[in-house]
């Protein structure tokens, strides 16, 4: 048979995701960036890439990597997209041994599509050792056996790329600066590349892309895009020569927006706000005061306040909100038998909850709640349970859980089940939810990357009904102000992805 670019098992391209598809075969010597939206397609053009790169251009050797829960959709992807029988091998599991296996394969013509996570990946091959420099032990990371550095690889996919978007991390030195001379051919795939903020993109395109399309070094990149704060050290007002930064960045990449790609129902934000109870705000009131208190202390002591120091003063309000706190670790024990232990957690007002069991009291269709801690889980499950009677399915643990929680929403929508409790780390990464039209929002973060990827979920091709994000927020409180953070981060991806439109047409 014949090997055709459209040839397909199953289902039929749409126009949008077909030209795509031949833009990316355009690229593919200078570096392919999918910055598709969710639901857009973006795996499936680069499993029929890949496929086409193997017919074409021989290559035999690939690693993918991507977070731990969106690997197995690769395996599931290429089976129903794919003609070409590969190898797959999971590099978490197996390792070197991994590696030297794949090249064993590649090197008698068998393609190989070696799988690894980001966390893992620059770590093949090598553990740490204590040693002793200058009277004190450090460690040090040392080679050992095969890493991914070893080997010749064809091609090189980084699926959910931002992963690798801060420029000084392990994982974004290790692709970027080991691995894109080891690569051939380049890929990223990413639907949030630039939503946090536009600097983001850098790291993602300088592994990508052959050509300068940006500043190579961040501190220029981010001098011609950033206006620094005038007191505050890396501190950002704002951005500045967006229209360059737009022409640039569509001059190397595929962005496709779910509205260009096939028409699908409305999604609908509807926000219910309460104010917190007498005790709750008391409460709220005290750690607000004790934390500003503190950080001004910090700040008079010459301790540089970062962002951590802060988000431990919003963490302990959000949970306020949420109706519990977690207190401080005490010691117990004295001398040598001393240690510290963490309290059970302290349950406060049920503001929020009773919102959601009055929302809930009026559902007839599966609905999925989102949840950021652990005791929001439990106070959620039990009531709901207490409620309805019937104990809700949650959908977290280990992320290697991944496809089977996949399976557990499809089969229990298909059932009839009314609700399910996810945290969204979790599900933003590798879990179809269009089975579900309402989403609730118990918490947020300030995360914008999890939040967009929690939405596009369930509000993807494919989905039938329209969709509702319920908010779920206490007045006067953190939650109001974590919003404005989601909106405005979401606003500014809005108006560069417009401008990017724009320019292409």
């Amino acid at each position: 048979m014949l090997y055709n670019d459209y040839a397909m098992k199953r289902p039929p391209w749409w126009a949008a995701q077909k030209q795509a598809y031949k833009r990316a075969k355009t690229l593919i010597d200078d570096g392919v960036p999918l910055l598709m939206e969710m639901g857009t397609g973006k795996t499936r053009i680069a499993v029929q890439l890949l496929e086409y790169l193997f017919v074409h251009y021989g290559v035999k050797l690939v690693y993918v990597a991507a977070p731990m829960a969106a690997m197995h959709v690769w395996i599931e992807n290429w089976h129903e997209w794919a003609m070409m029988p590969v190898s797959f091998i999971d590099l978490h599991d197996t390792g070197s041994a991994g590696i030297r296996e794949a090249m064993r394969l590649s090197s008698q013509g068998f393609p190989v599509i070696c799988l690894v996570n980001y966390e893992t990946a620059w770590f093949i091959g090598k553990k740490r050792e204590k040693i002793k420099l200058d009277g004190r032990t450090r460690t040090r990371i040392k080679k050992v056996d095969t890493t991914l550095a070893d080997a010749p690889w064809d091609m090189g996919i980084l699926d959910e790329s931002t992963a690798i978007k801060h420029p000084g991390s392990k994982v974004s030195a290790f692709f970027c600066r080991v691995m894109k001379s080891r690569t051939r051919f380049r890929m990223i795939l990413t639907g949030s590349a630039y939503i946090k903020r536009p600097l983001d993109v850098y790291a993602q395109i300088k592994f990508c892309c052959t050509k300068p399309v940006f500043p190579w070094d961040f501190a220029g990149f981010k001098a011609e895009y950033s206006i620094p704060h005038p007191t505050i050290p890396q501190a950002i007002l704002g951005y500045k020569n967006l229209d360059d930064f737009v022409r640039r960045l569509a001059s190397c990449a595929i962005l496709l927006k779910k509205e260009d790609v096939i028409d699908i129902p409305p999604g609908v934000h509807e926000t219910r706000k309460m104010p917190l109870c007498a005790q709750s705000q008391q409460v709220y009131d005290d750690i607000t005061q004790e934390g500003y208190a503190y950080l001004e202390q910090l700040e008079a002591e010459g301790v540089e306040i970062t962002t951590s120091h802060v988000f431990a003063v919003q963490r302990k309000q959000m949970q306020i909100t949420s109706g519990f706190i977690y207190p401080d670790l005490i010691q117990v024990g004295e001398g040598d038998d001393a240690k510290m232990v963490k309290p059970p957690p302290i349950r406060l007002g049920t503001e929020k909850v009773s919102m959601l069991l009055d929302v809930m009291d009026k559902r007839d269709y599966p609905t999925i709640v989102v949840v950021q801690m652990d005791e929001e889980e439990l106070i959620v499950s039990e009531a709901l349970e207490k409620r309805f009677g019937f104990k809700p399915k949650i959908l977290n643990g280990s992320v290697k859980g991944a496809a089977r929680r996949h399976e557990m929403i499809r089969m229990a929508a298909k059932e009839g089940d009314p609700y399910f409790i996810v945290k969204e780390s979790v599900a933003a990464r590798g879990v179809d939810m269009r089975a579900f039209d309402m989403t609730i929002f118990y918490s947020h973060t300030p995360d914008t990357e999890d939040y967009d990827q929690m939405m596009s979920r369930n509000h993807r091709g494919g989905q039938t009904r329209s969709i509702t994000y319920m908010h779920l927020l206490c007045a006067n409180t953190v939650d109001l102000r974590i919003m404005r953070i989601l909106k405005n981060d979401m606003k500014l991806a809005r108006q560069i992805e417009r401008d990017w439109r724009a320019l292409i047409k």
